[in-house]
Parts: C-alpha cells; sequence; structure tokens
C-alpha cells in the first residue's frame, strides 16, 4: 500500500518526484523457517514526467530456500488535460536461487542426499502492468511474474517455464476521500486471482490525520486482519507498521506477522512535476 512498485512495474514514477523505499516483513513468527523479506526500492519520472524508472533489490528467505532479485522498471505516461495519468509498465529482473540444504535436520543420521547446498542459479523474469491515476481515484493491473521456476528434487535442478495457468493476476483500485481539511479516508482493494489457488482479496483502510498520522486496518481473506500505522516524520521521510493476526488454521501456531517500512522522498532537489496523493 505505501510502495505499489513491487507489485506493478507502471507505478514506477507515479509520484512525481524521486523515492526510495525499505521495508523488511517477518512473516507468521514463531514458526521455524517461516518467511523473510526485504525489500530496496527506488524510482522517479524522467523526461518531464512522461516516463518513468525503477529499480528493486529484493530478497526472501523461506526455510533454507533463498532468493535474491534485482528488477529495473519502465513506465510510460499518457496525461489528459486534467492531468490523470495513463501508465504501461514493464520489468525485467534476474533472479538468483539458492538452496542449504545442510541446515536441514533429517530422520536418517548423515542423510547424503543433503549433505551439501544447492549451487547458485540464475534466471530470468519479466512483469507487465496498466495504472491509471485521477488523483482522487486510482485503478491499476499487473502480472507480476511472467516466469515459474520449478524445482526436481531428484536432480536439484531447476527447470524454467512460462504457463498462463501459472499466471498471478493482481488488480487494485482505491479513492481518497477528504472529511475536511484534516482528516482523508482512503479506502482501498487488491484482488489475486490466480486459476491454481483460490482468490483472495484484500480490504483496506486508512485514515489521514493532516497528512501527519495515518491509521488503518486490512483483511485478508482467508488469512489475516492487519494493522497499519503510518508516521509522515517530515516533509521528506515516511515510516510505515503493520502487524498481521492470522485468522487461518496457521493462526494456532504462530505469533503474528510483522513488517516495518521507511520512505524518503527527494522533494527538495527533484522537481515534482504532478506530484500523486496515493
Amino acid at each position: 500500500m505505501m510502495n505499489r512498485l513491487v507489485i506493478n512495474p507502471a507505478y514506477a514514477g507515479e509520484l512525481g518526484f524521486y523515492s526510495a523505499s525499505i521495508s523488511h516483513r517477518n512473516q507468521w513468527t514463531g514458526i521455524e523457517g517461516a518467511p523473510t523479506t526485504q525489500n530496496l526500492s527506488l524510482h522517479g519520472p524522467a523526461k518531464k514526467g512522461k516516463l518513468g524508472l525503477g529499480l528493486i533489490l529484493f530478497r526472501d528467505v523461506i526455510g533454507v530456500s533463498k532468493e535474491n532479485n534485482i528488477s529495473f522498471s519502465f513506465a510510460y505516461k499518457i496525461k489528459n488535460k486534467k492531468q490523470a495519468s495513463l501508465s504501461f509498465g514493464l520489468s525485467g529482473s534476474a533472479v538468483f536461487m539458492t538452496n542449504e540444504w545442510s541446515q536441514i535436520t533429517t530422520a536418517k543420521e548423515n542423510d547424503q542426499s543433503f549433505s551439501s547446498n544447492s549451487p547458485q542459479y540464475v534466471f530470468p523474469d519479466f512483469s507487465a502492468g496498466v495504472f491509471y491515476d485521477a488523483k482522487k481515484y486510482f485503478v491499476g493491473l499487473s502480472i507480476p511474474k511472467f516466469i515459474q521456476h520449478d524445482l526436481d528434487g531428484s536432480s536439484n535442478k531447476y527447470s524454467m517455464k512460462s504457463d498462463f495457468s501459472q499466471f498471478n493476476y493482481l488488480l487494485e483500485a482505491g479513492l481518497k476521500i477528504p472529511l475536511n481539511k484534516s482528516i482523508v479516508i482512503k479506502p482501498s482493494f487488491l484482488a489475486r486471482y490466480t486459476q491454481t489457488a483460490p482468490f483472495q482479496i484484500d480490504l483496506n483502510t486508512i485514515v489521514d490525520i493532516n497528512n501527519k498520522f495515518g491509521i488503518g486496518v486490512s483483511y485478508r481473506t482467508q488469512d489475516a486482519l492487519v494493522l497499519l500505522l503510518q508516521l509522515h516524520a517530515s516533509d521528506q521521510i515516511i515510516i510505515g507498521y503493520s502487524f498481521d493476526y492470522t485468522t487461518s488454521k496457521l493462526q494456532k501456531h504462530n505469533n503474528g506477522s510483522h513488517e516495518i517500512f521507511l520512505r524518503y522522498d527527494f522533494r527538495y532537489k527533484v522537481k515534482a512535476f504532478d506530484p500523486r496523493l496515493f
């Protein structure tokens, strides 16, 4: 919600100025080997706002499997007289995968199948999206991953494929509703669809107070209830925190999920051609 570039390359440059973000997420704390994710991104406008450029560094650890990803995004923007913006984005990535099999505790002592780690595998990947921002509302559609990587356990090798039935389709939309000069309500949703998993949707609402502090809630179907906090520490710095309370059967086995977020906006150095509100 605070950095849409991670799910849609068309969002690159949408703020109207360069912005750098960093985040860290601990998923399902209390479960050994639960996912942890770190993300560092930078994006901003070019050619007087007609283009957007973005860079993402991503790290994901699940159990003994580690993925590092570097991604470059490019967005082309069309603006009308009312300053609404329609963006088309593409992203190319290099994905680095490793598995530390020697860290696994096996039922059979000194199991040779898990005596050494896998080599590092490198794969390409691509994503695409569109994003429409009309200042008071926005709509975005993206496919964040075009190539799937499957591990063959018998040979310890990965294979690549691109299968439409495996694609994740993400649809998001949101509104900006001013109640008065001090309070703005920002409802939004993010829907995820793939043929091989249940349909999932996030329903979100953030209340922004004096553009200094935000508090909100989110409900993710079949998964979690989320508390959201935002603090605008200055005109350039935004700090965010979220806590997920698991509502699925995993609730008995974990202590929730935590995510912290920090964003720095380069407003004082780069002219914002058309600052955005989302």
